[in-house]
């Protein structure tokens, strides 16, 4: 029983030891996007990016090699018109996060070099203001989930 407590504490030590790792710095989690079609040209990625720092951090690029260009953009509507317009950067707040989503700021895919199959994923490398990279794994999902996603709104 006294080894079986040692080993408990030792394990649940583990387990908040590798919590602060991966949240005491920039995170990129749940990235997606979904399946294109053939000769569509242009896309929206979606990513939730977590910032376990002191510091708020800059995000000033996006890259992809699946395309010729990638941007920050953000959305809003004016008169019923929506409008996508490019950031030059994105600041997440310290011990904050920030969720590129649908409706709102996301990243365009610009020039795609070729066709985004659903069950495949690809990389997006974000750089930030201290020019790091940090890159972020993209599921490419089923636009049969677009579809309903847009149906309960």
């Amino acid at each position: 029983m006294k080894n079986f407590k040692y080993l408990l504490v030792c394990l649940v030590s583990l387990i908040l030891a590798s919590y602060k790792t991966v949240f005491a710095d920039l995170a990129f989690h749940g990235g997606y996007t979904f399946e294109t079609f053939d000769g569509q040209k242009a896309t929206a990625v979606y990513v939730s990016v977590f910032n376990g720092t002191n510091k708020d951090i800059i995000i000033k690029d996006v890259q992809t090699n699946i395309c010729k260009s990638a941007e920050i953009h953000s959305t809003s509507i004016d008169k019923d018109i929506v409008r996508m317009r490019k950031e030059k950067s994105l600041t997440v707040k310290s011990k904050d996060q920030f969720f590129f989503q649908p409706g709102g700021t996301h990243i365009m895919l610009m020039g795609l070099v070729e066709k985004l199959e659903k069950g495949k994923s690809f990389t997006l490398t974000f750089k930030l203001e201290n020019n790091k990279l940090i890159n972020a794994e993209i599921m490419i999902l089923d636009n049969k989930l677009r579809k309903n996603l847009l149906e309960e709104e």
